[in-house]
Protein backbone atom coordinates (compact mmCIF):
# COMPACT_ATOMS: atom_id res chain seq x y z
CA UNK A 1 0.00 0.00 0.00
CA UNK A 2 1.54 3.02 -1.16
CA UNK A 3 0.84 5.78 1.56
CA UNK A 4 1.31 9.92 1.83
CA UNK A 5 2.31 11.80 4.18
CA UNK A 6 -0.19 15.09 4.17
CA UNK A 7 -0.79 18.10 6.02
CA UNK A 8 -3.88 19.24 6.14
CA UNK A 9 -5.89 22.59 6.45
CA UNK A 10 -8.87 22.15 8.31
CA UNK A 11 -11.04 23.76 10.79
CA UNK A 12 -10.48 23.59 14.51
CA UNK A 13 -13.03 22.45 17.41
CA UNK A 14 -13.95 26.49 18.50
CA UNK A 15 -16.90 28.25 18.29
CA UNK A 16 -14.74 30.46 15.55
CA UNK A 17 -13.34 27.37 13.74
CA UNK A 18 -10.20 28.60 12.96
CA UNK A 19 -8.00 27.14 10.65
CA UNK A 20 -4.96 24.82 11.35
CA UNK A 21 -2.99 22.36 9.90
CA UNK A 22 -3.02 18.60 11.44
CA UNK A 23 -1.03 15.33 9.71
CA UNK A 24 -2.58 12.79 8.27
CA UNK A 25 -1.47 9.41 5.99
CA UNK A 26 -3.53 8.65 3.06
CA UNK A 27 -3.83 5.73 0.84
CA UNK A 28 -2.79 6.94 -2.90
CA UNK A 29 -4.81 4.56 -4.21
CA UNK A 30 -7.89 5.71 -2.35
CA UNK A 31 -7.47 9.00 -3.56
CA UNK A 32 -7.30 8.68 -6.99
CA UNK A 33 -10.60 6.69 -6.42
CA UNK A 34 -11.83 10.46 -5.69
CA UNK A 35 -10.31 12.86 -8.07
CA UNK A 36 -13.46 14.60 -9.80
CA UNK A 37 -10.42 17.21 -11.64
CA UNK A 38 -6.83 17.50 -12.48
CA UNK A 39 -5.34 20.78 -13.03
CA UNK A 40 -1.65 21.34 -13.42
CA UNK A 41 -0.94 25.10 -12.25
CA UNK A 42 2.41 27.54 -12.60
CA UNK A 43 2.44 30.53 -10.09
CA UNK A 44 4.47 33.49 -9.94
CA UNK A 45 6.60 34.37 -7.18
CA UNK A 46 4.53 36.67 -4.10
CA UNK A 47 1.12 35.85 -5.61
CA UNK A 48 -1.28 35.92 -2.82
CA UNK A 49 -4.38 35.01 -1.96
CA UNK A 50 -6.40 36.60 1.62
CA UNK A 51 -8.69 34.91 3.75
CA UNK A 52 -10.96 32.11 1.53
CA UNK A 53 -12.51 28.88 2.32
CA UNK A 54 -11.97 25.56 0.80
CA UNK A 55 -15.30 25.90 -1.52
CA UNK A 56 -18.10 23.25 -1.76
CA UNK A 57 -18.60 22.27 -5.33
CA UNK A 58 -21.65 23.05 -6.79
CA UNK A 59 -22.33 19.50 -7.74
CA UNK A 60 -20.85 17.06 -5.39
CA UNK A 61 -20.71 19.37 -2.27
CA UNK A 62 -18.05 19.32 -0.08
CA UNK A 63 -14.78 18.33 -1.54
CA UNK A 64 -11.21 18.23 -0.80
CA UNK A 65 -8.40 20.50 -2.76
CA UNK A 66 -5.21 18.72 -2.81
CA UNK A 67 -2.29 20.78 -3.54
CA UNK A 68 1.45 18.52 -4.93
CA UNK A 69 3.93 20.95 -4.93
CA UNK A 70 6.82 19.89 -7.62
CA UNK A 71 9.35 23.15 -7.63
CA UNK A 72 9.60 26.28 -5.63
CA UNK A 73 6.94 26.51 -2.82
CA UNK A 74 3.92 28.48 -1.01
CA UNK A 75 2.79 29.21 2.39
CA UNK A 76 -0.49 28.77 3.85
CA UNK A 77 -1.63 31.32 6.52
CA UNK A 78 -3.97 29.80 9.23
CA UNK A 79 -5.27 30.63 12.74
CA UNK A 80 -6.88 33.75 14.69
CA UNK A 81 -7.17 36.16 11.78
CA UNK A 82 -5.64 38.92 13.84
CA UNK A 83 -2.56 36.61 14.62
CA UNK A 84 -1.94 34.40 11.21
CA UNK A 85 0.73 31.95 11.42
CA UNK A 86 2.55 31.32 8.20
CA UNK A 87 3.91 27.70 7.32
CA UNK A 88 5.71 26.78 4.05
CA UNK A 89 5.54 23.74 1.85
CA UNK A 90 7.97 22.95 -0.69
CA UNK A 91 8.92 20.40 -3.32
CA UNK A 92 7.58 16.88 -2.33
CA UNK A 93 4.54 18.67 -0.31
CA UNK A 94 1.12 17.31 0.13
CA UNK A 95 -1.32 19.65 1.28
CA UNK A 96 -4.85 19.46 1.55
CA UNK A 97 -7.27 21.84 2.17
CA UNK A 98 -11.11 21.27 3.72
CA UNK A 99 -11.25 24.36 6.02
CA UNK A 100 -14.68 25.29 4.52
CA UNK A 101 -16.43 27.30 7.80
CA UNK A 102 -14.98 29.88 10.38
CA UNK A 103 -12.50 32.75 8.74
CA UNK A 104 -10.16 30.24 6.26
CA UNK A 105 -6.73 30.62 5.46
CA UNK A 106 -4.80 32.83 3.32
CA UNK A 107 -2.14 32.01 0.73
CA UNK A 108 1.34 32.89 -0.42
CA UNK A 109 3.61 31.88 -3.13
CA UNK A 110 7.14 31.87 -2.73
CA UNK A 111 9.89 33.73 -3.89
CA UNK A 112 10.92 31.53 -6.69
CA UNK A 113 7.13 30.68 -7.55
CA UNK A 114 5.20 27.39 -7.56
CA UNK A 115 4.44 24.12 -9.85
CA UNK A 116 1.82 22.39 -8.48
CA UNK A 117 -0.94 19.86 -9.46
CA UNK A 118 -4.61 20.03 -7.67
CA UNK A 119 -6.85 17.69 -7.38
CA UNK A 120 -10.01 17.98 -6.36
CA UNK A 121 -11.10 15.13 -4.89
CA UNK A 122 -14.89 13.95 -3.96
CA UNK A 123 -15.81 14.62 0.21
CA UNK A 124 -13.44 15.44 2.86
CA UNK A 125 -11.05 13.12 3.65
CA UNK A 126 -10.55 11.35 7.35
CA UNK A 127 -7.78 12.57 9.77
CA UNK A 128 -5.82 9.58 10.52
CA UNK A 129 -3.70 10.76 13.14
Amino acid sequence: MNTLSVSVVCCDDSEAKLSRIVETDLNAAFLEERVLDTIEQQLPAGEAKGLHNAAHHAEHGPVTYLQQVHEGGFGVLVGSPDNLQEVFFGPGAYVAFIDDEGPGHGSKVGPNGVRRTLRVLKGHIELTR
